[in-house]
């Protein structure tokens, strides 16, 4: 089963933020909060990811699921999503540049964002920030205040960024937007989350990504 990690016992920052690793080709999950939990992400949805068992672990009920937000439509960050709404009636927040590949199957629920709109949370808000170049509507999470980065598959720890999805240069432009930030911690679609210095990751990531351009 997917180990649950309380990433409070961390950072202080993250107190009320727990993260679900992800077992093989599976995104991390991140739920922020417990009474109206907001879940980042939502992992492959299949057999050995099967997100219900986490969140009743951590004393989620279907009930207590208030919205989804995901990062981008690649199958191993959206999937999961079907496997909370078949118990949960949240609200999924998506790209509007995604959210055409997905959006006749998630009905109602979809909420479609763009730039600069404002996600609430149970602990903070969480600003969107466009980052096309894996995906045509890719974003990530910002909660300016906390300087707290979801950075999805945009950037990843250790100077590492996503593959292009054809168009590396809106990818360069996506993380120089994000080098602009002011992060203490990044937490990725893969990978361990940074708890300090995040900033000089993400830095690294666009050096890197430059040289592929």
């Amino acid at each position: 089963m997917p180990q649950v990690i309380d990433l409070g016992n961390d950072s202080p920052k993250l107190k009320g933020v727990h993260m679900i690793v992800g077992d093989g080709l599976c995104s991390n999950i991140y739920v922020v909060g417990r009474e109206r939990a907001t879940i980042v992400d939502t992992g492959v949805g299949n057999r050995a990811n099967p997100v219900w068992p986490q969140l009743e672990q951590l004393g989620i009920k279907p009930g207590n699921v208030e919205r989804v937000i995901i990062t981008h439509a690649h199958h191993d960050h959206a999937m999961g999503a079907f496997l909370i709404l078949e118990k949960a009636k949240p609200k999924v927040y998506l790209h509007e540049a995604d959210a055409k590949h997905i959006s006749s199957s998630l009905g109602d629920s979809l909420v479609a964002v763009k730039e600069g709109d404002v996600i609430e949370t149970e602990l903070w808000p969480l600003e969107v920030i466009w980052t096309p170049g894996h995906t045509e509507g890719g974003m990530c999470l910002y909660a300016r205040e906390q300087r707290i980065l979801f950075s999805g598959d945009t950037v990843f720890p250790d100077g590492y960024f996503g593959r292009f999805d054809g168009d590396s240069g809106s990818l360069v432009e996506s993380i120089r937007k994000l080098a602009k930030l002011r992060v203490d911690v990044m937490l990725a679609g893969h990978g361990v989350p940074v708890l300090g210095g995040a900033e000089e990751n993400i830095k690294l990531a666009l050096r890197n990504a430059a040289l592929y351009a």
